[in-house]
């Protein structure tokens, strides 16, 4: 497969991006409402479940994310093996940030440091839990960077690959994490008004939501 990488694209893949992120926030704060029937605090990437019913289940609402996550990917890998699918599989792998979550875990952070602590009832040492986050990140994020490589024809396709990986998480860390949490926190549209989510966030998804429908042809249409 051969993949045209233009403006078009990449407009498209972070508007992807931004709805694929926030349904996995929707998969974290949406397990922890059916569990305790409450929302807890959060905003662009972070939450907490509320303090009610909190040891019921507790390893559940973690896990949904990252669980989200990986079936975007896999998806994505299965739309490799179609001609005419190609460019969106290419996509839908990176979209979900697979590399972000093996790093994450590398560095002794993510969900699933944070999901096998609370299923061991942190019998399992932080130590411990870290090399497995790491081990489940490397057997379900990993696969997919190594397949959209592979699957990809371009002359210079380890450094496209190395894009998706890196490039994205620095928009997102100044985009997301800076500018639009800054402004969350400044309480900007920051009460909460639908399913534990702020209205600034809600608008946000809405317009990521527009986006991605209308550049939907652009991830469609990429394969050179």
């Amino acid at each position: 497969m051969q993949v045209k990488l233009g403006w078009k694209f990449i407009f498209a893949f972070f508007a992807l991006n931004g709805v694929v992120s926030e349904l996995h926030e929707q998969a974290h704060i949406t397990t922890g409402r059916v569990i305790t029937g409450c929302y807890g605090p959060r905003d662009f990437n972070v939450w907490e479940s509320c303090a009610a019913n909190a040891d019921v289940l507790p390893w559940a609402a973690p896990l949904a994310g990252p669980l989200f996550s990986y079936l975007v990917m896999w998806l994505g890998v299965w739309l490799l093996r179609a001609a005419g699918t190609r460019s969106l599989g290419l996509a839908l792998v990176f979209a979900p940030l697979p590399f972000a979550r093996i790093l994450t875990a590398a560095m002794g952070g993510g969900d699933e440091k944070i999901f096998l602590l609370r299923l061991t009832q942190d019998a399992l040492a932080p130590g411990a839990a870290r090399w497995g986050a790491l081990l489940i990140t490397l057997l379900l994020a990993g696969p997919p960077i190594v397949l959209a490589w592979r699957a990809l024809r371009n002359r210079w396709r380890t450094a496209y690959v190395a894009g998706f990986c890196v490039l994205p998480l620095l928009v997102i860390w100044a985009y997301k994490l800076r500018f639009l949490n800054g402004l969350l926190q400044q309480g900007v549209l920051a009460e909460p008004v639908v399913a534990g989510t702020p209205l600034f966030v809600l608008l946000v998804l809405g317009l990521m939501l527009v986006a991605t429908a209308l550049t939907w042809p652009w991830l469609r249409r990429a394969e050179g």
